[in-house]
């Protein structure tokens, strides 16, 4: 079980700075995390164990077999996530996340700060397929609130480990940025096509990809953006569904990837990026990492971020082998990414016509539907008319 709480400043009494002009009651985000640094170093003996995971960052990413040299493994615990001012404590159990509070409600006190009950949460993150039984943590004798949704960094995490609710939030963010943009640049008839593309790849496109980076996604998360994508272009370039244009052509007259293309030309890139880190560096310990315990459950399983990017090496025409050497440099693995970024968009859009093609040929071979053979006589004359309505018709000429 994985309990976490997070707080988003929550010292209720911060320290008293002289600025040489007034007396101010903030404290800077640099200042916040030295502090909690020297809090983490008074209490380190006092902690109880947080996540602990095993990491080694000298072997290839996708070779299983790397952890089984256990003279090269390196062990480290994730106790605390620190950003800005905002401050996350994790643990494996409800009573080590008991535990790592009650040390650092006990530092806070000695320095005369209090935790803000109000500022902090719990979520617990279950393992699958198993019954969820909220944690009941308290600071002070008070019960801290129980969420399933917890807004963090601009990103949403959910008890469930899975990012539905983050692309519904980022689907309702983009049309609000589209929103307030619509009126002034994307309907005014006065901007060129050009300019209001600028400002949607600027705008729209950045809020709506938001964290896309570390995104684990299925084919129903690529499928909700992409039909966000597709209308959104259609609405810019003045496409009608009268117009009856395919979804290959969209883009290609917008001069914009697809969203498919788009998270995973992102993800690349970041991992690159965490490759080129030191070895000290958390971000990069937990790429190269797996849990000291509790072990993947046989059978079918989500998908990992690792499998993920597996994947998209593969679709974009990178070995696996050789990839994390070409990402060591920072402009060969640039240009390896948009390399196979434009193999990719062209091979989906072969793919999409290739369908089309095949569907439209299937339409033509499927055997004419029968005219239906029952006819309408007229009871008074010989006519025969084709349809009870047109027998009613013909009956008025005989009143």
């Amino acid at each position: 079980m994985t309990a976490t709480v997070l707080n988003n400043s929550s010292l209720t009494e911060p320290f008293t700075v002289e600025t040489g002009v007034k007396q101010g009651c903030i404290i800077a985000p640099t200042l916040l995390s030295v502090f909690i640094a020297a809090i983490l170093h008074l209490i380190n003996k006092e902690l109880p164990h947080g996540i602990p995971i095993w990491y080694r960052t000298d072997g290839r990413l996708f070779n299983l077999n790397r952890f089984k040299a256990k003279t090269k493994i390196r062990t480290t615990t994730v106790v605390e996530l620190q950003y800005a001012d905002d401050n996350a404590i994790a643990a494996h159990s409800a009573e080590d996340l008991q535990g790592i509070l009650n040390s650092f409600a006990k530092a806070y006190r000695a320095l005369g700060l209090t935790v803000n009950i109000k500022k902090t949460q719990v979520l617990h993150q279950p393992p699958p397929n198993q019954p969820s039984t909220p944690p009941i943590i308290n600071v002070d004798n008070t019960a801290l609130e129980y969420v399933h949704h917890f807004p963090y960094l601009g990103c949403f995490l959910s008890s469930k480990a899975d990012i539905d609710s983050e692309v519904n939030h980022r689907l309702s963010w983009a049309s609000g940025a589209y929103a307030r943009l619509r009126k002034r640049v994307f309907e005014d008839r006065d901007l060129r096509v050009d300019t209001k593309l600028l400002v949607y790849k600027a705008a729209v496109l950045p809020t709506l990809l938001y964290g896309a980076e570390s995104w684990t996604t299925y084919s129903r998360h690529l499928r909700a953006l992409e039909q966000h994508h597709q209308r959104t272009l259609r609405k810019i370039l003045r496409i009608k569904w009268v117009d009856r244009r395919t979804n290959i052509s969209v883009p290609e007259e917008a001069r914009i990837p697809s969203i498919t293309t788009l998270i995973m030309q992102h993800q690349l890139r970041w991992t690159g990026h965490l490759l080129r880190m030191a070895d000290i560096r958390l971000p990069k310990q937990m790429l190269y990492s797996q849990l000291e315990r509790g072990p993947r459950a046989p059978g079918g399983q989500k998908k990992r971020f690792k499998d993920k990017l597996k994947t998209n090496l593969k679709k974009f025409q990178i070995t696996s082998r050789d990839w994390e050497r070409i990402a060591l440099n920072r402009n060969c693995w640039r240009a390896a990414v948009q390399e196979g970024a434009a193999h990719h968009e062209k091979e989906l859009r072969r793919v999409a016509e290739t369908k089309r093609q095949l569907r439209k040929e299937r339409q033509k071979q499927a055997p004419a539907r029968p005219q239906p053979t029952t006819t309408f006589p007229c009871p008074h004359c010989t006519k025969i008319c084709g349809s009870r309505i047109g027998l009613y018709a013909h009956l008025r000429t005989h009143k």
